[in-house]
């Protein structure tokens, strides 16, 4: 009873703003990018994980709402490796994170920090290009397959009970917030 305690009552509202500003970003990205993104991104590899983590790191995006946004230029055509640069290196560059370690250590360390999760998150993303390569793994294809396993009609409950759950948890939240108010 504890678990759904936790993950209804207080982990539900710490990621559900996040969550639906990363949902929200996605379906403009998905609007927006050109469907030709993936000639780009085929053509240029590098380049396409490059601006990914030109992107990432001052971008801080936290892992709750880079995964729709990965997950949506990924369907755009964006090659698996570069929407992993941007998973690694924006939520592990956020600015307090930056901060601390400039603080604690010194800017040396800084550069040292932020030129490692640029250097493992090429190379990550580029042996993950390769996995897709080596198995001949078209993302294109496989994007989107997942939702054919779950019936339509079930996902339409899940997305209506997670959306009442995360309206109940603000109205709680705003009640919460107008009492510790009112008796001030």
């Amino acid at each position: 009873m504890d678990g759904f305690k936790y993950a209804f009552g207080e982990l539900l509202p710490d990621i559900s703003k996040p969550f639906i500003i990363g949902i929200f970003i996605a379906g403009i990205i998905t609007l927006i990018f050109p469907d030709n993104i993936a000639d780009m991104a085929a053509d240029h590899q590098f380049y396409s994980m490059l601006i990914m983590l030109i992107l990432g790191i001052p971008m801080y995006v936290c892992a709750t709402s880079s995964t729709p946004i990965a997950a949506a230029l990924i369907l755009k055509g964006l090659n698996p490796g570069a929407a992993l640069v941007f998973l690694l290196a924006g939520p592990a560059t956020n600015a307090a994170t930056i901060n601390i370690v400039r603080k604690v250590f010194n800017f040396r360390a800084l550069v040292i920090y932020l030129s490692m999760i640029a250097v493992c998150s090429l190379g990550i993303g580029f042996f993950v290009d390769w996995i897709y390569t080596f198995y001949s793994i078209h993302t294109i294809v496989t994007g989107g397959m997942a939702s054919e396993l779950i019936p339509y009609k079930l996902r339409l409950v899940a997305a209506f009970v997670l959306t009442t759950l995360i309206l109940y948890n603000w109205i709680v939240n705003l009640q919460q917030h107008a009492r510790h108010h009112s008796s001030h």
